[in-house]
């Protein structure tokens, strides 16, 4: 038997070909599309039931007798007699009770809430007494029903759709590709970005990225490039071993990026010097003793930002002078950090299409690791990217001067981290925050200038993130006095750190 009861007009059309047209169970179960076993099934039930063909049963009374289906029972609902149920209102009563009564007279009657939203409607003058059912409005009349669209209108909208995202993506690479300015810095993204070195230059390849502007290849001649560092942002290229090798011998740093703006690469050449009488001071200075300059140093530059935090960040600096573990500095560093976001609280200038929750930055930590990494918010993100870079290249310049950048105080120390570079970074920090949050508040948002990936991270689209590399850019000179002063902490001397 069959899983589902086949239709009454099929089994009627199944029973004239067998006894009208002595057709076989295989040519009725190809002519009607199901299996010659329902066929032969339906047909012996029909036999053994001693009916004969044709038949006068009803459709209902074949279907019980072959399915053993019975009719299911359709409950016949009385309408209320709703001018003797408003007479009885006006008298005393109440709605329920009223349903109450009609019940136990029509135990198949309609329900409570059917019975009140019948009532509404026979008092609105909308109740169709036949139907038992509401009476359009004329504005509910003039409703035209949604158009049926094909399979192949849809794809075609779907793909009228994703070609307009395509062209608004282009768009805006293309804007930020114009904002691009590659001089000592030199920046690239997108999908096969390549270094390589023809006839003794380094030939860069740019990528390609959703931007209609194509990039033309650069050669760069030895001694008289200018270049200070290349910033590269993506995962798919290459970079040769004698690219490797003249950039080393030009002193050229090279950083790649992942597209959440993670460090994966930073060049630093063998040939660095070692220096172990200053690598002696590192490990055999007072740590707590750094870290509480450092901590100093960057309250300093934060109230050189933000004058607002003078009065708060005096307590904790009188704080600082009378705290004596690392982890009570850390603790400080803390309460300072949440004081410092807190300035830098604003509205984002956007388009129409720029998510609710991105529209205003409050607060530096993100959902998902209750620190700056892993940022849900597009000016979390691009601090990051800006951070990133600064601390790769804090890290190679530690290690040009002979020092070792493991070897960090306040941030503590972590395989695989270079905590003395994020130390030193804090004394940078406040200015990066300065150029790049100045520059985002003059800038016009779009939903499609960031990327969000399946854990809810933000990253940059990479033209975008090309320009924020650069605006938060660093003078190399600056890193060099953040070093210097590093140097004077190891050796006890005794000196203020002023960026400006």
């Amino acid at each position: 038997m069959a899983n589902k009861p086949l239709p009454i007009e099929k089994v009627r059309k199944l029973l004239h070909l067998k006894f009208k047209e002595k057709l076989s169970y295989r040519a009725i179960g190809q002519a009607l599309g199901i299996g010659y076993m329902s066929a032969c099934y339906l047909v012996r039930k029909f036999v053994e039931s001693g009916q004969i063909w044709p038949t006068e049963l009803t459709d209902n009374e074949l279907r019980l007798l072959l399915y053993q289906q019975k009719i299911p029972y359709q409950p016949v609902r009385v309408l209320p007699n709703f001018e003797e149920v408003r007479q009885r209102l006006v008298d005393g009563s109440s709605i329920r009770r009223e349903w109450q009564t009609y019940l136990s007279e029509n135990p198949d009657g309609y329900r409570y809430k059917r019975f009140r939203e019948l009532y509404q409607l026979w008092c609105e003058n909308r109740l169709d007494v036949n139907s038992h059912a509401p009476i359009p409005t004329p504005c509910e009349g003039a409703l035209k029903p949604k158009p049926i669209v094909s399979k192949q209108e849809a794809s075609q909208r779907a793909l009228n759709e994703e070609e307009c995202i395509g062209e608004a993506l282009k768009k805006a690479e293309g804007f930020w590709h114009s904002q691009v300015n590659d001089n000592a810095l030199l920046t690239l993204a997108g999908h096969g970005a390549r270094l390589t070195v023809e006839r003794d230059e380094l030939v860069i390849f740019p990528g390609t990225t959703a931007s209609t502007v194509k990039e033309p290849a650069r050669r760069l001649a030895r001694a008289v490039h200018g270049l200070k560092a290349i910033v590269i942002v993506g995962y798919a290229g290459y970079l040769t071993l004698d690219a490797i090798e003249w950039l080393a011998q030009q002193k050229v740093g090279l950083y790649t990026l992942d597209l959440v703006g993670d460090l994966c690469l930073n060049l630093i050449p063998a040939i660095s010097p070692h220096r172990p009488i200053q690598r002696r001071a590192q490990y055999t200075a007072n740590p707590f003793t750094i870290a509480r300059s450092i901590m100093r140093e960057k309250l300093g530059e934060a109230i050189r930002v933000k004058p607002a935090l003078a009065l708060p960040y005096r307590r904790i600096l009188n704080d600082i002078s009378s705290i004596g573990t690392l982890d009570m500095l850390r603790q400080a560093e803390g309460r300072a950090a949440n004081l410092y976001w807190n300035q830098w609280n604003f509205e984002l200038d956007h388009h129409r299409d720029f998510p609710e929750h991105w529209r205003t930055f409050s607060n530096r930590s993100s959902t998902l690791t209750g620190s700056g990494r892993k940022a849900v918010h597009p000016v979390n993100a691009m601090l990051n990217y800006g951070y990133t870079v600064l601390a790769g290249r804090i890290e190679r310049a530690l290690v040009f001067d002979g020092y070792d950048p493991a070897a960090g105080t306040l941030h503590a120390a972590m395989d695989g981290r270079a905590s003395l570079a994020w130390d030193l970074i804090e004394l940078l920090r406040p200015t990066v925050d300065e150029q790049l949050i100045g520059w985002i508040q003059t800038q016009k948002w779009r939903k499609r200038d960031f990327e969000v990936n399946d854990d809810g991270v933000v990253y940059l689209r990479q033209q975008l993130a090309r320009v924020v590399i650069q605006k938060s850019w660093i003078p190399d000179a600056k890193i060099k006095q953040v070093i210097r002063w590093y140097a004077g902490q190891l050796v006890g001397r005794e000196e203020g750190f002023r960026v400006g």
